[in-house]
C-alpha cells in the first residue's frame, strides 16, 4: 500500500521511531563505503569496551565489514529499593505486589561510516521500554504526578520526548549514561488500562515474574544456610521451597522419604520453625524423583487426606457408570446427602452409594481400595472408577469452596480475586473471603497474585518471550533489507493523523498518540473492548488478511 496523502513527514513527531530510526539507516547506507580506516577503528574499539562492559547484553546486528554498524544494547535499570506496583481499577488502585528488579531498556543504535571523526557523523538511535509498557506514574509526597523518568513511558518511545533528552553528539559512552538517568525509577508504578495495549494485570505479571526470575538467578549463586543440619553451600547446590525458604537436598530429600514412607504427608513441610509451609509437587518431584514408587504413594496419601477433608463437591456415580463424558457435579448437605440433577439419585457424597441415613459410610482407606479394585478391572465400572480416581485425584489440588453456596470452585490461572460459577459471587482465593472489588488486596494480607501463579506465568512466557525476541528481531531487520516496505506497513490514524505501524497481518491498530483503536482496512475507529464486533460482523472487514 502507498502511503496515502496528507501523510506526517519523516521529520514530523508523529511518525513512530522505528520508522524514522530505518529511514535514517537506509540514509547512511547511501553514504557508501567511504569511511576512513581511522573512523572504521574508532568504532571497532568503542564497540569493543561495550563488550567489556555490556558483556552479552550486547548484540551486532549488521553483517561484519557492512556499514553502517548495527548493534542493540540492553541497558540495566537500576533500582534502589522495592518498587511497589499499582493496578488502576474501577475500585481504586489495586496493590500487585513489588518489585526490586525491573525489564532492560533496549537501545539500537546506528553508527555512520564516518563516526566517530569530526563532523556530522552523531548516532542514530532508537529506544524500546518494552516491559514497562505505556502508563506508570510516580505519586509524589505532595500528590502531584510525575511521569516516570520525565517522560512517558509509551510503546512506541519516539513518540515521546524521551529520545530528545538524549545527546548523540557525545558518543555511545555518554548516550548509555544519559539513558540510565532518564530510566529513573519511582517508588510506585501505576499501571492504568487506558494507556496498555494490553491488560494491566498481564503487565504486572510480566514485571512480577520478571523481577522473580531475577531474584531467583541472584539466590542461587549466593551462599544459603540449611535449617537442619546448618550447613552453608551455594544454592544451586539445594533446594528453595515455593515459601522462598532453603535446604540442602539430603536434608529434604530424608525428610520426604521417611515421612511419605511412614505415611504421614501432613508432616512434610517447610523445616524454618516460623513457617511450616507444605511441600509442593515441584519440590517432591526433585526430591523423590518424577516416576518413582514413592512419589506415587505420596500422592495416593494425598488423595486419601483429600477425600477425608472434602465436604461438598461429589459426582453422580450413576451418570458415571454411564460414561459418555457427561460428568455432573453435585452438592451434598450437612448430612452428606447429594441429589443428581440429571438422574435423580439420591446417594451419599462420603461413600457415592445409595444414600444411607443412619448408617455407618466405609473409610476413606477402604474406600480407595474398593476403587483401587474397581480400577483395577475390566468393563465400564473399572473405567469409572479410575476416572474417579483422577478426577478427585485432580480436584485436591486445584479446588476450593465457595464460601457462599459451597461448591468447589477450580482456579486455573490469574489473580486470587475468583468468581463462583454456581452462584456467581467473589471471594478471595488466599483466604476464602467474600469480596466485592479489589479493595480487599489493599486492605489485608491477601495478595493479589501468588507465587504460584507468579511462577506459572513465569514458565509460560518463557518459551513465548525467546519466540516473540527471535520475531522482533527478524522485523527489526528487515526494516534495514527493505525501509520501504515496513513503510508501507504504516497506517494514518484517522483522528489525530499519525502514522502507526501494522504488526504483521493484523487489522487491528492502536494510534499510541492519541490512544485510538482502528480498523487498517476501512479505517474506522473502533469502540474500546468492542473491536472484536468489528472483524466477527458478517461481511465487515477481516482481522488478519495481507
Amino acid at each position: 500500500m502507498a502511503h496515502s496523502e496528507g501523510s506526517p513527514e519523516l521529520g514530523s513527531a508523529d511518525v513512530p521511531a522505528a520508522l524514522r530510526f530505518a529511514h535514517q539507516v537506509a540514509g547512511l547506507r547511501s553514504l557508501g563505503s567511504t569511511a576512513e580506516t581511522e573512523a572504521e577503528e574508532g568504532q571497532k574499539q568503542e564497540i569493543e569496551s561495550l563488550e567489556l562492559i555490556f558483556e552479552e547484553s550486547l548484540q551486532i546486528l549488521s553483517p561484519e565489514g557492512e556499514r553502517p554498524v548495527l548493534f542493540q544494547l540492553q541497558v540495566p535499570v537500576a533500582v534502589d529499593d522495592w518498587v511497589e506496583l499499582l493496578i488502576e481499577t474501577g475500585d481504586g488502585q489495586v496493590p500487585a505486589g513489588a518489585v526490586q528488579a525491573l525489564p532492560p531498556a533496549l537501545l539500537r543504535v546506528a553508527l555512520p561510516p564516518h563516526y566517530p571523526l569530526e563532523g556530522p557523523s552523531a548516532p542514530v538511535l532508537v529506544v524500546e521500554v518494552p516491559h514497562l509498557g505505556a502508563a506508570a506514574t510516580e505519586l509524589e509526597p505532595s500528590g502531584r504526578p510525575e511521569q516516570i523518568g520525565r517522560y512517558n513511558c509509551g510503546m512506541d518511545l519516539g513518540m515521546t520526548n524521551l529520545q530528545s533528552h538524549l545527546s548523540v553528539e557525545s558518543g555511545v559512552f555518554d548516550l548509555v549514561e544519559q539513558l540510565k538517568e532518564e530510566l529513573a525509577v519511582p517508588s510506585r508504578l501505576v499501571l492504568r488500562q487506558e494507556m496498555f495495549s494490553e491488560d494491566p494485570m498481564q503487565a504486572a505479571l510480566r514485571l512480577l515474574s520478571h523481577d522473580q526470575h531475577v531474584r531467583n538467578e541472584r539466590r542461587q549463586q549466593e551462599t544459603q544456610v540449611c535449617p537442619v543440619c546448618f550447613d552453608e553451600l551455594q544454592g544451586s547446590r539445594g533446594v528453595f521451597l515455593s515459601c522462598g525458604h532453603f535446604g540442602c537436598r539430603d536434608c529434604l530429600q530424608q525428610m520426604a522419604t521417611l515421612h511419605t514412607s511412614e505415611a504421614d504427608v501432613t508432616a512434610l513441610r517447610c523445616p524454618v520453625p516460623d513457617c511450616r509451609e507444605c511441600f509442593d509437587m515441584g519440590v517432591l518431584r526433585q526430591l523423590l524423583g518424577s516416576d518413582s514408587e514413592l512419589l506415587q504413594k505420596y500422592e495416593e496419601l494425598s488423595l486419601k487426606h483429600c477425600i477425608d477433608t472434602m465436604e461438598d463437591v461429589v459426582y453422580c456415580p450413576r451418570c458415571d457408570l454411564e460414561g459418555g463424558g457427561n460428568r455432573v457435579p453435585c452438592i451434598q448437605d450437612e448430612d452428606h446427602m447429594a441429589c443428581c440433577e440429571v438422574c435423580g439419585f439420591a446417594f451419599c457424597g462420603k461413600c457415592r452409594s445409595a444414600y444411607h441415613p443412619g448408617a455407618t459410610c466405609t473409610s476413606a482407606d477402604d474406600r480407595m481400595e474398593a476403587l483401587e479394585a474397581r480400577a483395577a478391572g475390566k468393563g465400564r465400572e473399572a473405567a469409572a472408577a479410575r476416572s474417579e480416581l483422577l478426577t478427585l485425584r485432580h480436584l485436591a489440588k486445584t479446588t476450593k469452596n465457595c464460601p457462599k453456596c459451597n461448591m468447589g470452585i477450580e482456579k486455573t490461572d490469574g489473580c486470587s480475586k475468583v468468581c463462583c460459577t454456581n452462584c456467581k459471587i467473589y471471594f478471595c482465593w488466599r483466604c476464602g473471603k467474600t469480596i466485592t472489588g479489589y479493595d480487599h488486596f489493599a486492605t489485608s494480607e491477601c495478595r493479589l497474585f501468588d507465587d504460584e501463579e507468579i511462577r506459572r506465568w513465569n514458565q509460560q512466557v518463557h518459551h513465548i518471550d525467546k519466540a516473540q525476541a527471535r520475531a522482533q528481531e527478524a522485523r527489526f531487520l528487515a526494516q534495514f533489507i527493505d525501509p520501504a516496505q515496513m513503510w508501507q506497513q504504516a497506517r494514518e490514524c484517522p483522528r489525530c493523523r499519525a502514522a502507526v505501524v501494522r504488526d504483521g497481518k493484523n487489522n487491528h491498530l492502536r494510534c499510541y498518540a492519541c490512544m485510538t483503536q482502528f480498523c487498517a482496512k476501512c479505517f474506522q475507529i473502533l469502540q474500546k473492548g468492542k473491536a472484536g464486533e468489528h472483524f466477527n460482523k458478517l461481511g465487515s472487514c477481516p482481522q488478519h488478511s495481507d
